[in-house]
């Protein structure tokens, strides 16, 4: 009989060499992690790290070629076993509110002229309604019987992945939150500018694209005026960073879903864990501007959609169309996610289309049937309806919508078809260096020049994106198609920088790839774990449990380390201190000092004036003196004055003291080195 043994091979030998295939993954940790270590440290030494990481590839991608099945296969969860039904099944009755729901469409698209949200917003949300409860399925069973079916649905749910996710969402508000009100401490202007829209919304302005600072959407300003009403927080800085901290938070639950999806519940939970630390997801959600609303609404999207690809069930199109109109008003990066659907449908199709000319039977829902595109045309139908306020601004003011996104691409001097190639492939190289090698530059969302992924998570993405890639060209596997093409579209929006290629990378424009990067650098750590389940060798299994406990403490400590100490740092050292500034400001009020007297002296690349009002608690003050010479026009002003200069400002600071004798100029020594600015306080003039 055939042992599988030659003549000289011995029982010792074989012990040895199962232990080597078990610990060899274990091993391609070692030097990846080494290699992130070596990039990451000041003195980086980028070839011998890229060394490195080939021997960790290497031995990586050799462990794994020799496992049965090194492909994860998705568990499949308790599934909630349900019979839909429509709303509305009378076909007469169908034909009345279809009529009903365009014709409210039409009157709320004619209502929306002039940039006003409010003229058609009733007819819009009728029109939203209706067409909901004409296409939307419901549960086909009664309000017990539903009860009873989630009741037993929840049963089978396993209850340890549950805790395990509560424990990460628990991770994730504390990074999100953790000192919220002092990291990031100050505002750029872009911050000013958009306090100033929440403020129209709150004095009853309604606009549908807000047009300081090239334009924006309107999610973020409607939604941090909704805060204000419902808390009476005040419109500040941090309300900007409590509604972007939210929707941050928001993205962990959907980045496990679509992780569990594609690669099952290990992918899935560790996919929300690197998410919920990871200093790229958390510093785009604290800093209180729009860029985690792309990972928040991008997630949900491809989530919905490939449970539509694979199930062709109506409310999941529903859903992935919900989610793609409502994030399109977010921002500008959301643009590419409707390419990325385009893509994966054309993919489906593509995939479909071969079998058939080959003759082979379609896998799961067949693309080419009338019922698939049906599906499809109501997912672009909910996404038209909720775009309606836009598509009408778009198509009355172009420029306006366009100009933050086609502003990137070209120039007043445009670049030649063949210049534009050349520059969109070294940005692809850019943008692709940003994940372990060098990163953004631009301090108020990141640390100039740092790659965008951590010690542990640097590298296992490139494990993981060895393995993706493995996966596709050995295996045909359609899962490593799918992250790999929704990685490079959601990296579009950062890549298609051509004309101000310094802009690339950027970290909040590709920010919707974040979960997809995380699932990624998800799927070795699970690979091992599937492994060892494999293998009955307890003194290998807890080793190797005590080194992913040990991995996940450093990821931990070293993402803490990097925002909440290092960026922390960076961040106070480079932006302008106008929360210090407004405290004087402040203080002169409480002290009976009117506002209306109170000036700011610009000088370059110094503190932005309407951030120091609004720190002082008022968001319209803006008394910045661009003319020296109106100095000299206050002179005779009975009230008590006060002026902010900048320490360097000596010309203006003479100035003022030449017409002020009776002034007294103190400097202000700021908590933070190099932030401190002279204050000339010009006291009330005494009655003759």
């Amino acid at each position: 009989m055939d042992t599988g043994l030659t003549e000289n091979t011995k029982p010792d030998s074989r012990r040895t060499d199962s232990f080597l295939k078990t610990i060899l993954p274990f091993l391609a940790l070692i030097p990846a992690i080494s290699g992130q270590w070596l990039l990451l440290n000041e003195e980086n030494n980028p070839v011998l790290a890229f060394i490195l990481f080939g021997a960790a590839i290497s031995l990586y991608l050799l462990s794994i070629a020799n496992w049965p099945e090194a492909a994860l296969i998705p568990e499949t969860p308790a599934s909630l076993e349900l019979s839909w039904r429509s709303l509305v099944t009378h076909r007469l009755w169908r034909l009345v509110l279809t009529v009903v729901t365009f014709l409210l469409a039409v009157w709320s698209y004619s209502r929306f002229g002039g940039n006003a949200l409010e003229n058609g917003f009733w007819p819009w949300l009728g029109s939203l309604l209706l067409f909901l409860v004409l296409f939307a399925r419901v549960p086909d069973c009664t309000f017990h019987e539903l009860w009873q079916i989630l009741g037993n649905w929840w049963g089978k749910l396993d209850k340890r992945v549950l805790l395990i996710l509560a424990s990460i969402m628990l991770l994730g508000t504390f990074f999100c939150f953790y000192r919220l009100q002092s990291i990031p401490l100050e505002m750029t202007s872009d911050h000013a500018e958009k306090i100033l829209d929440v403020q129209d919304v709150l004095d009853g302005s309604r606009p549908i694209f807000f047009r300081r600072n090239t334009g924006r959407e309107l999610f973020q300003f409607y939604l941090t005026a909704g805060i204000i009403r419902l808390t009476d927080l005040p419109n500040s800085h941090i309300t900007l960073k409590i509604g972007t901290a939210i929707f941050g938070l928001v993205a962990l639950p959907f980045t496990f879903l679509l992780g569990r999806l594609l690669y099952g519940r290990l992918v899935g939970l560790f996919a929300a864990f690197f998410l919920a630390i990871s200093h790229w997801h958390v510093t785009i959600s604290r800093v209180g501007l729009r860029f985690p609303f792309t990972a928040a609404f991008a997630t949900p999207v491809l989530l919905f959609l490939l449970y539509a690809l694979q199930k062709n069930k109506r409310n999941d199109w529903l859903l992935a169309g919900f989610f793609l109109g409502v994030g399109l008003h977010t921002y500008t990066a959301m643009r590419a996610v409707p390419f990325l659907c385009a893509a994966l449908i054309y993919l489906k199709l593509l995939a479909d289309g071969i079998r058939k000319y080959k003759k082979k039977p379609i896998e799961g829902v067949d693309s080419w049937s009338r019922a698939f595109w049906v599906n499809v045309l109501l997912m672009v139908l909910i996404t038209l309806l909720l775009l309606l306020p836009l598509l009408r601004f778009m198509t009355e003011n172009p420029n306006d919508a366009w100009a933050r996104s086609l502003s990137r691409i070209q120039t007043d001097s445009p670049l030649t078809l063949s210049d534009l190639l050349l520059q969109f492939a070294v940005n692809v190289k850019n943008a692709l260096l940003m994940f372990n090698y060098q990163g953004d530059v631009v301090p108020v969302n990141t640390i100039p020049g740092k790659p965008v992924l951590g010690l542990i998570s640097g590298a296992l993405f490139l494990l993981g994106l060895a393995y993706l890639i493995w996966r596709l060209f050995k295996h045909k596997d359609q899962r490593s198609l799918i992250l790999l093409v929704c990685l490079f579209m959601l990296l579009l929006p950062s890549i298609l920088s051509l004309a101000y290629p310094g802009e690339n990378p950027s970290v909040v424009r590709s920010g919707g790839a974040v979960p997809i990067v995380m699932i990624i650098a998800a799927i070795p750590l699970a690979t091992i774990i599937l492994h060892l389940q494999t293998i009955n060798n307890q003194p290998v299994t807890l080793l190797a449990l005590a080194g992913l406990l040990l991995l996940i403490g450093i990821g931990i400590v070293d993402n803490f380390k990097w925002y909440f100490i290092d960026y922390n740092a960076q961040y106070r050292y480079t932006i302008a201190n106008a929360t210090e500034l407004g405290a004087v400001l402040k203080e002169f009020e409480e002290e009976g000092g009117d506002i209306a007297n109170a000036y700011h002296v610009p000088f370059p690349h110094w503190v932005d004036t309407r951030n120091i009002g609004i720190n002082a608690g008022h968001v319209r003050w803006n008394n910045a003196l661009l003319d020296p010479e109106a100095i000299y026009d206050q002179v005779d002003l009975p009230r008590p004055r006060l002026y902010l200069l900048y320490p360097e400002d000596i010309e203006n600071l003479r100035t003022l003291q030449e017409v002020f004798p009776d002034g007294s100029a103190e400097r202000y020594n700021s908590s933070r080195v190099g932030k401190d600015f002279i204050i000339f306080y010009v006291p009330a003039k005494s009655a003759d």
